[in-house]
């Protein structure tokens, strides 16, 4: 699907494929719990949670999550549910109808129970030799790495595990590429961080310990760009002037390593001429611009707006270490070859 066509399918899915079929259909893979309407909302959860934080309204098409800041249309929820790309999840919608249903209003469907059966070391050999695939040994990852079994519907499964933030695992495996009993981000704190370095996916984090050896970093591992928010940015920013960005080497990653730079130096320009960086997050839902509004939000002359955009920082693209390849994992498997 070329450039064009993928826009107006994306318009298309944005307008007519029903965002409540999609949730209903992570409920039904055991992924979200349904937990009925509040006013004229549906809301959702993960199965950790004890009370539902993501509205759906069937109304606009929209979702939002009230715990992780977060939400958008039925494609940037299959970036985040799913960790895909949004070229992947126009091809996924794609696939399906969109004709609308209805979810019962008055009785909330059972979410089938995922159960953790064990957290153990790396041991199987179909997952031994995935993470081999990925240019790694078992040995080597295995401070962060864990071999978790679970079952859902009576089924059992296996993969490689990752935690997050939010008390799920992220699970790979040459099958699967999901989030369990929770999606967001992964930290990992290594000696006395002294920068902050942001990677795409767990591979291309543990790609980049064994390829530098490096430590006295804190790293933040997104589990998919839909993660990387201006509310997470700010975060960042906060925390640390020093930053490392590892993201892919493509189109997306190249739109979200721009995305941060320019919030950077805006940040920074406002800190310097004492402008507030206290910014209405919520104000900027659904702003095509937000970079641009912003600025006039933040009443910063436009004779000043050139001069925001050649504020140096210390936040650092470094994809320039890995070009030519697709990540930093795809770098380190070319490496060994």
């Amino acid at each position: 699907m070329n450039y064009t066509d993928l826009k107006h399918e994306a318009s298309r899915i944005k307008r007519d494929f029903s965002i409540i079929d999609y949730f209903q259909g992570l409920v039904s893979v055991g992924a979200l719990k349904y937990e009925g309407m509040q006013g004229k909302e549906h809301f959702f959860g993960f199965l950790s949670q004890r009370t539902g934080s993501i509205a759906v309204d069937h109304r606009t098409n929209v979702w939002y999550d009230h715990a992780a800041g977060r939400g958008g249309d039925v494609l940037e929820a299959v970036q985040v549910f799913e960790n895909k790309t949004f070229a992947q999840s126009v091809e996924q919608l794609s696939d399906f109808p969109t004709e609308r249903t209805v979810i019962p209003t008055n009785k909330p469907k059972a979410a089938p129970k995922i159960k953790i059966e064990s957290v153990k070391r790396v041991s199987h050999p179909a997952l031994v030799n995935y993470i081999r695939t990925r240019g790694l040994e078992p040995n080597e990852i295995s401070d962060f790495a864990k071999e978790v079994h679970w079952g859902n519907k009576g089924r059992k499964y296996f993969a490689v595990g990752f935690p997050n933030e939010s008390g799920g695992w992220v699970l790979r495996s040459s099958i699967f590429k999901v989030n369990i009993l929770g999606g967001g981000i992964s930290i990992q704190i290594l000696g006395t961080p002294n920068r902050i370095k942001i990677f795409e996916g767990w591979f291309d984090f543990l790609s980049y310990l064994k390829l530098s050896g490096a430590t006295d970093f804190k790293a933040i591992i997104l589990n998919s760009t839909a993660n990387l928010k201006l509310s997470l940015i700010l975060d960042v920013l906060v925390e640390c002037e020093v930053v490392d960005l590892y993201l892919d080497d493509d189109a997306t990653g190249e739109k979200y390593t721009n995305f941060f730079m320019k919030a950077a130096q805006l940040y920074h320009y406002c800190r310097r001429n004492s402008i507030s960086t206290d910014w209405d997050l919520k104000m900027l839902k659904g702003s095509r611009n937000k970079f641009e509004k912003l600025i006039s939000t933040l009443k910063i002359s436009s004779r000043d707006v050139e001069g925001i955009w050649r504020f140096q920082t210390e936040v650092t693209d470094q994809r320039y270490r890995y070009k030519g390849f697709e990540d930093l994992n795809d770098f380190l498997k070319g490496s060994i070859i």
